[in-house]
């Protein structure tokens, strides 16, 4: 027979989670949207609105942290946290990397290591496509210190092991490489000109 305390247990930790989970993916909603936001910020050379967002993002992820992961930290692979986290590391590295600053681990914030590779790789399309409008602003020398520095990120992924999802990442991670890379040569053959 079943130990009624048992069951009892059971749905407490059950109900407990279910609430946790849905309060948590409402609350990814919010720090998805608030990245995206600095992403488009940071594209238009506002980073007074784009720090803002980061900054509220990252509240968001800390207070995730304290209410929830710190419980319960099974709930750190929920997919919606983790593309959540995902979206955040891309905007906080495309801020830093505008900035030419050093990309780092983030503190006090647990983050899935899947979500550091996944935003590193998509943050070379948001340097790719940066890259596009200093090229038609005249600004070269930044383009080619953006594809010095997506190559970086391929020379450092690139010894993962990455399958499934991350591999995909990866690959339009050096698809990105591939265009930075035609748009220095494009510079390069009008210098000639």
């Amino acid at each position: 027979m079943l130990n009624k305390d048992l069951i009892k247990y059971l749905r407490e930790k059950h109900s407990d989670f279910i609430k946790s989970r849905r309060m948590l993916i409402k609350e990814s909603g919010e720090i998805l949207s608030l990245s995206k936001r600095a992403i488009f910020s940071f594209h238009r050379d506002d980073f007074e609105q784009g720090n803002i967002f980061i900054e509220k993002a990252e509240d968001c992820l800390s207070s995730i942290q304290k209410r929830f992961i710190e419980k319960d930290i099974s709930l750190l692979q929920e997919g919606s946290l983790k593309a959540a986290q995902e979206e955040f590391i891309e905007a906080k590295f495309f801020s830093l990397a505008l900035t030419e600053k050093d990309l780092g681990k983030i503190k006090d914030i647990e983050i899935n290591y899947e979500s550091y590779i996944g935003g590193l790789c998509d943050l070379t399309g948001e340097l790719t496509r940066k890259s596009v409008n200093l090229a038609i602003a005249g600004d070269f020398k930044k383009v080619f210190y953006f594809k010095e520095f997506i190559e970086e990120i391929i020379g450092e992924i690139i010894q993962f092991d990455l399958t499934g999802y991350l591999r995909v990442k990866y690959d339009q991670a050096k698809n990105n490489l591939r265009k930075t890379e035609k748009i220095c040569y494009d510079i390069k053959m009008r210098e000639q000109r």
